[in-house]
This record gives structure tokens, C-alpha cells and sequence, in this order.
């Protein structure tokens, strides 16, 4: 029986771009009757607890390649407040979900992940990191680098973080199995020559726009390349690259209304987002309303946000049907997540007019504006405040579940 392994950096503590497409994968291949596992790997998010974290999420089956070399990893937390009167110079605790201590700040960096017991300990001044099982130190690790070096004990042998990706994938998946992983633009060598020389096939996805200048050496010509937008695999050809879209909707909402003055933004608020943008058009806008789901742009805070803004946090399911319009300012978009969503709740969607996502939505979806100008938005909001007839954006129907799960087993021949 074929399964999917999905390869994933960082425990992640909300659901950003590259969580809500694996989410996606793992409701499409339970859909298709086929078994996946997430394969994680990394230190860069500390967690009170990682099964926690990740079944809150909506992960179902999963494997931490490092954490779980402790016979404790998955152990229930248990450890007591009342164990911290034993600590000095603690700066923080982080707790789990029942108020058992999950992580412990110390004032010098140091952080340590407590289950049953203590679980490991990272040393940043030392560039260190212990894993303890039951009995003491099972695993030490050298995380001065960007591919931290751990030494087994039990072996004497010491390994990269993706040679224990590999050692896991060698252990328990076969040549018949399908291989995923959201990569940006860099592929280590180590498992590259793990997947070169078990005859196994990994599908690298890609997020971004592989056609900017910045992204054009993310190519791989030694496995397969999968895109997130159907406009890459049109240009460059499916012989080089195969779209699989990252989300799906399950069905579409189709609304009429009489202004749009209610809107919100989505989305982890970084440079390319331009939510500042949004911020300001609305300063002058009023009689309009803007929520923000997700974090503020840089040199924002609640406080000075003009009233009619409203800044709502990371939530984990955005409550489009409370609003009208959704907006994006952003610089690029390849898929746009969060665009798809908005038009399958029923919103008017208002998008800049960037490649490669919005731009190609407006040539399939008449009910829909897109803006080059901060001064063509404020007009264009201006205009949805004015009574009319204004229906919700359609595009979403391009990516309703049966459609994406016939994307993937075409592409992932399952």
C-alpha cells in the first residue's frame, strides 16, 4: 500500500501558508483512502509540549526525528507548578493545555521542555542541546550551525538533523512510497543523496514564484517539482514543474450585496504583505471597517491603529462570513491562500494587481477588482461604500475538493 510522507522544518505554533496546505494533504489523501505521515524535524520553535501543539492544530500522525529518540517524548506532562521552587532565575513558563509545566525560560537563554520529567534542555550560549530519556542523555546536539551535528549515545554515531530524516525514512517507508517537501529555495545535500541513492521520488513544493529573479536556482532537476500556482506550470510546461494547489475549498458561496463596507485582511503581515497599505487606505476610509487576522506590520500596535481597524490576532478559523469584502495589498502572491478562502465564503474580493495569484483570479472571475495604487484603492473602497449590487468573487470553484483530489492523484500517481 502506497503512503505519503510529508517532511516538515520546525514544530510550528499556528497555522500559517505552508500548515494549511499540509492540513489540506492530510483531509485529501484521507479522502483518498491513503496513509501519511508528517516527518518534523529541527529546533527553530520551542513548544510546551509537541504532540499538544500539533494535535491542537489538526495534525494527526506525526514523527519528530530528534525529540522523539527519548523514550519520554510522548509522554503525558506531568510535572507540577509546585516544581518550580526548586528553580532559580527563571525568567518564564510556558504551560500545557491541563497547567502541567510544558517550558521553562531561564533569564541566560536557557530553555527546558519538561513531560514526565525533563524532557531536553537547550543551551544557547553554548550553542548546546540535551535530549534525556528515563535513565540521562540519550542525545547531544551541536547547534551552532545551520545543520546542527547530534550525537547518539547509544551508537556513538553523530548526524545532521536531515541524516535523521533519512535514517527515519530508511527505517520505515519503501521505494513504492511518496515523498513531500515545502521547501523555499534551499535542499540539503544530505537528503538529496538520501532520495538519490534509495531510488525513492520526492515531489519538492514550491510556495513562491519560481520565475522571480531571486527564486531562480530553486529548480531541481533531481526530483520532482510541484508549484502552487496553475500560471507556473502554463509558462514553464508540465515536464518541468506539476501544480497541485495548496488548500481546497469544500464548496462556494455566492452572495450579493448592497455596499461592502465590513473588510478584513489575512495573513502573517510580513514586507510582502504590505498591510500597512491597508492600514492607512482605511485611515481615510472612515465610514469603511478593517480586521486584521494575523500580526501587525512592523511599527504597528493596537494602539496606534486609526479606530476603524480592528486588530483581531492569529485565530484558527478566520470568520469570513462576518465580513463582506476581503482585501490584499501584497507584492506577490503564487497561490493566495487566504484570497481562495475569502471567495469561497462568499466575499468580494479585492486584490492588487500582482502576479501570479490575483492577477490570474481577475481573468477568471469578472466579480472581482484589482488595484496598482494606494490611490485606486482608496477610490475603489470608496466606491463599494456607494449603493449598488456587488457579488462575492467565484474564483474559489477552480479549487472545490473534488477537483483537488483528482490534482493529486494525477500528479502523485496514487
Amino acid at each position: 500500500m502506497v503512503r505519503v510522507f510529508t517532511i516538515k522544518e520546525r514544530v510550528p505554533r499556528s497555522i500559517y501558508g505552508f500548515e494549511s496546505s499540509q492540513l489540506a494533504r492530510q483531509n485529501i489523501f484521507e479522502e483518498i483512502g491513503v496513509e501519511q505521515k508528517l516527518v518534523l524535524t529541527n529546533l527553530d520553535n520551542f513548544v510546551p509540549n509537541f504532540v499538544e501543539t500539533l494535535e491542537s492544530l489538526g495534525f494527526k500522525n506525526f514523527y519528530h526525528v530528534i525529540f522523539e529518540k527519548s523514550d519520554i517524548a510522548r509522554d503525558k506532562p506531568s510535572v507540577d507548578k509546585s516544581f518550580l521552587g526548586n528553580l532559580e532565575d527563571v525568567l518564564e513558563v510556558e504551560y500545557t493545555k491541563e497547567g502541567y509545566v510544558g517550558l521553562v525560560h531561564y533569564k541566560d537563554g536557557t530553555i527546558e521542555c519538561y513531560t514526565s520529567q525533563l524532557l531536553y534542555k537547550y543551551i544557547p550560549k553554548e550553542d548546546k542541546f540535551i535530549l534525556y530519556n528515563k535513565d540521562g542523555v540519550v542525545l547531544e546536539g551541536d547547534v551552532s550551525e545551520n545543520y546542527h551535528k547530534y550525537h547518539k549515545k547509544e551508537t556513538d554515531e553523530t548526524l545532521t538533523q536531515w541524516q535523521l530524516v533519512s535514517e527515519y525514512l530508511a527505517e520505515n517507508s519503501t521505494v513504492n512510497d511518496r515523498f513531500i517537501i515545502d521547501m523555499v529555495n534551499e535542499y540539503p545535500l544530505q537528503l538529496r543523496k538520501f532520495f538519490q541513492n534509495t531510488g525513492r521520488e520526492l515531489f519538492a513544493y514550491t510556495h513562491y514564484n519560481i520565475l522571480a529573479p531571486f527564486m531562480k536556482f530553486v529548480l531541481q532537476s533531481w526530483c520532482s517539482n510541484v508549484v502552487a500556482s496553475p500560471v507556473l506550470e502554463e509558462r514553464l510546461g508540465s515536464d518541468k514543474v506539476r501544480f497541485l494547489p495548496p488548500v481546497y475549498v469544500e464548496d462556494v458561496k455566492e452572495e450579493v450585496y448592497t455596499t461592502v463596507k465590513d473588510w478584513c485582511v489575512v495573513g502573517n503581515m510580513t514586507v510582502i504583505k504590505k498591510c500597512e497599505v491597508a492600514i492607512e487606505v482605511f485611515r481615510r476610509t472612515p465610514d469603511s471597517h478593517l480586521t486584521i487576522y494575523g500580526n501587525l506590520p512592523k511599527g504597528y500596535t493596537k494602539d496606534n491603529l486609526p479606530d476603524n481597524v480592528k486588530f483581531a490576532g492569529f485565530v484558527k478559523q478566520v470568520p469570513y462570513e462576518d465580513h463582506e469584502g476581503y482585501l490584499s495589498c501584497s507584492l506577490s502572491e503564487c497561490f493566495a491562500n487566504s484570497a481562495v478562502e475569502a471567495s469561497s465564503k462568499g466575499l468580494v474580493c479585492l486584490l492588487s494587481n500582482v502576479d501570479l495569484g490575483h492577477r490570474y483570479y481577475a481573468s477568471i472571475c469578472e466579480n472581482m477588482k484589482t488595484f496598482n495604487s494606494f490611490d485606486e484603492l482608496l477610490e475603489l473602497l470608496a466606491k463599494y461604500q456607494q449603493a449598488g449590487e456587488y457579488k462575492s468573487s467565484t474564483f474559489a470553484r477552480e479549487y472545490v475538493k473534488y477537483k483537488a483530489v483528482e490534482y493529486y492523484k494525477k500528479v502523485l500517481k496514487l
